[in-house]
């Protein structure tokens, strides 16, 4: 299963974040707790995809917050902007005895990355922007990212609608670690050697939430991510975009 996916599907600028979170612009302390199924077809060559349940968990307190996989501090908190430093996992975890490929078989495991930085948002009338900016800290390679995205949330009734237009940029350290070929991969599986190089991922999404009562909430969305050429030339990968989608019921508090 591509985990990159999935978790920055639960993060601030994700797909599991329900809409009413995005736009709220309450002090109170507020948590949303329940559960999601996601779906997230891996670029992989031949590698086997499934449905996965997980959990949903976002808190909104007047200095911590919980979005998703993100857990952030508020350095500041306007009525405009938030700034902020965050923790989060980010990583395509390759497991090569999940591939039917016998080449990408012989290829060693790639792990989820701790990733850690800065984050800011933006509210207008016009719509929310989001930035970040994170290093890995977790010894597979350092690499760093940066994620700009634009969202207008709509509100009608209780059905709110997000579309979501952004692009990520992963640098050479960050792709390398989960799409290169290092020389002993090579020999050892018959692939040819690849230095994965840095690369933008523009993507968009949509996210849609159906308020069932004051207490329960219902959420769905997609979102299509295009792939760098960093990432399609690599020969462990046969896709130039990969497609999320989730769904998830959650209990408001």
């Amino acid at each position: 299963m591509r985990l990159a996916t999935v978790f920055t599907a639960l993060t601030a600028a994700g797909l599991c974040a329900p809409a009413s979170a995005q736009s709220s612009t309450s002090e109170k302390t507020r948590w949303n707790v329940g559960i999601s199924a996601v779906l997230s077809p891996s670029p992989y060559r031949s590698y086997d995809n499934k449905a996965w349940p997980l959990p949903v968990v976002n808190y909104e307190g007047r200095s911590f917050y919980f979005r998703g996989a993100s857990i952030g501090y508020r350095l500041l908190n306007s009525r405009a902007d938030e700034f902020s430093v965050l923790v989060s996992p980010m990583g395509n975890r390759f497991r090569h005895d999940d591939s039917r490929d016998p080449q990408l078989r012989r290829l060693s495991d790639r792990d989820v990355s701790g990733m850690a930085g800065l984050a800011w948002r933006h509210r207008a009338a016009w719509g929310i922007v989001q930035a970040r900016v994170q290093k890995e800290f977790t010894g597979h390679g350092g690499g760093s990212m940066l994620d700009l995205n634009y969202s207008y949330p709509i509100v009608k009734g209780h059905l709110s609608l997000v579309p979501v237009l952004g692009t990520s940029y992963n640098n050479s350290a960050l792709n390398d670690y989960y799409y290169g070929i290092s020389a002993r991969e090579a020999f050892r599986s018959g692939l040819p050697a690849y230095h994965a190089g840095g690369g933008s991922s523009p993507y968009f999404g949509i996210i849609a939430s159906y308020k069932l009562s004051r207490t329960w909430l219902a959420s769905g969305g997609a979102r299509y991510t295009r792939l760098p050429h960093a990432i399609t030339d690599s020969p462990m990968v046969d896709a130039d975009h990969t497609v999320s989608y989730f769904a998830s019921l959650s209990h408001v508090f």
